[in-house]
């Protein structure tokens, strides 16, 4: 590690660059970017399994037009795609998901995995004026078609919805579902709040719980939140692919579309392909080096879109393993800090929430941990961290706050390119800042639009901060839901949004799948 000294307006910065982490291909090979990896070495295979996976079966549904455009866009990413972009480091050339490749990985379609939406069906659905209950209707119609699926003796590893036009313009983000994602209190609601204003008392408080009779109509928030959701608690859930009828045009016609905004079909197939064989249970790739006795965390809070209360949110954990495996856990409802405007854990629910996580972790590795890593995006209360404490017991404990507050601090690099990504910088004893994004030797550029902003990196704990941002470095190369050299913020915290987004669309009590594919 390389340390230099920078004085800037009468202001000492220690300066370090950390390497850019290697991850794991087929035959234990290493390499850097996961393009490469997987075009040269195949997916990662794990010691432990018997056999890797060498075929996807890919169930279907979708309207005549959109059937017919997955199978062509399923028929493209068996094929040999080269990049449009003159980057060939940076957007390198698809090999092809074939058993001819190095993925060595066939793709199955079968009649009995296909469900056809019909015209009526849809018609039905856009006469529904309210839109929550139009996009819970068609919720409900693509729910019945995965179960009509799943009730075949020989399921699909993964279920592709296909998103006709007229069920996304209606249904999905659009200006005809502008308001949709607000919830709106009901008459009885009303009624109970303004009861409590006045102090009324209830007869829950004497354990007398009355009959209330719920309203039947589907509703939905959000079309891809409320599927995945819902699909969660049918019997032998799949993870589900939402795919979009405008997306496969756009992918199917590219050439003759010079104005696309969208990525290229190399790029499309690219991270499309990776994310169907993560979904079907295969292991595209893992970090290497990353210690196998950490258990990893990460805590974050959504709000219940089925309440229109905005001071209560529900809390979550992420919980990583050192191959990467993922897995989510639902908390409790908490209340938003009036003073810090945002939500907190009380000791009790930081203790409860952090021991679950824990054994999740030991039921999925067969072993305890040495040491627990909590990321948050918010910094710790004394009341976590007592809780987390008591979780942790006797184990080594780092609390991690990673934020974007990046303090207005600007740091430029001579030449044409940013900052270097894995730049560290230490501002306090516990305070740094860490380049997640930036110029990348490896790809000879720097990937994104704007000047790379820092991540704010706040440390209690019993690791070296080099240890805490190597790890974080890493985490930032475990989303298997893009073939991008690397995410912002590390997997415990980047895709909390979307988790939570779908999360928020479950009834209280609802099943819940733990396994993080059906949340990608």
């Amino acid at each position: 590690m390389k340390k230099i000294f920078l004085r800037v307006m009468k202001m000492s910065f220690k300066i370090a660059y950390l390497s850019e982490k290697n991850l794991v291909f087929g035959g234990q090979n290493e390499e850097k970017d996961p393009r490469l990896g997987l075009k040269y070495f195949g997916p990662y295979r794990f010691p432990t399994e018997s056999k890797a996976l060498d075929k996807i079966k890919i169930g279907i549904i979708g309207n005549k037009d959109t059937i017919e455009k997955s199978k062509e866009i399923i028929a493209l990413i068996q094929k040999r795609i080269d990049s449009l972009e003159p980057n060939k480091w940076l957007y390198p050339p698809y090999p092809g998901m074939s058993k001819d490749t190095k993925f060595n990985c066939s793709i199955e379609l079968s009649n009995s995995w296909q469900e056809t939406i019909l015209i009526s069906e849809i018609e039905r659905i856009l006469k529904i004026v309210d839109i929550n209950k139009r996009i819970g209707s068609a919720v409900e119609l693509y729910l019945s078609k995965i179960k009509n699926i799943l009730e075949e003796d020989n399921v699909p590893d993964v279920i592709l919805c296909c998103l006709p036009k007229d069920i996304e313009e209606f249904c999905g983000i659009s200006e005809r579902t502008r308001g949709a994602k607000i919830p709106k209190r009901t008459k009885l609601q009303k009624q109970i709040e303004d009861f409590k204003k006045k102090n009324q008392k209830f007869l829950t408080e004497w354990s007398i719980i009355p009959t209330v009779k719920k309203e039947k109509a589907p509703r939905g928030f959000d079309f891809r939140n409320a599927l995945k959701g819902r699909v969660m608690s049918l019997k032998s859930a799949k993870p589900i692919q939402i795919l979009r009828e405008s997306t496969m045009d756009e992918i199917l016609n590219y050439r003759r579309n010079k104005r696309s905004k969208r990525q290229d079909p190399a790029s499309f197939v690219w991270n499309f392909s990776t994310a169907l064989f993560y979904k079907a249970n295969g292991k595209p790739w893992r970090l290497a080096k990353l210690r196998e006795d950490t258990c990893y965390v990460g805590i974050s809070f959504y709000r219940d879109k089925l309440s229109y209360n905005k001071d209560i949110q529900t809390s979550m954990a992420q919980v990583f393993t050192h191959t990467g495996e993922g897995f989510v856990l639902r908390g409790t409802e908490v209340y938003r800090d009036e003073k810090l405007g945002e939500p907190h854990l009380t000791e009790e629910q930081a203790e409860k929430l952090l021991s679950d996580a824990i054994k999740r972790y030991i039921k999925k590795s067969g072993r305890n941990p040495i040491r627990v890593v909590i990321h948050k995006k918010t910094l710790f209360t004394e009341a976590e961290k007592k809780g987390f404490s008591k979780a942790i017991g006797e184990f080594k404990k780092d609390f991690v706050t990673i934020s974007k507050r990046n303090l207005g601090i600007r740091f430029m690099r001579s030449g044409s390119y940013p900052v270097l990504r894995g730049t560290l910088i230490k501002l306090s004893d516990n305070e740094y800042l860490l380049f997640t994004s930036g110029y990348i030797p490896r790809i000879r550029t720097y990937p994104g639009h704007r000047i790379p902003k820092p991540l704010l990196i706040t440390h209690i704990g019993d690791s070296e901060i080099k240890d805490i941002c190597d790890e974080i470095l890493g985490l930032t190369k475990l989303n298997w839901n893009t073939t991008a050299f690397s995410t912002y913020f590390p997997i415990t915290l980047a895709f909390a949004d979307r988790v939570g987004q779908i999360l928020s669309e479950l009834e209280k009590g609802s099943p819940l799948q733990n396994h993080y594919r059906f949340y990608m």
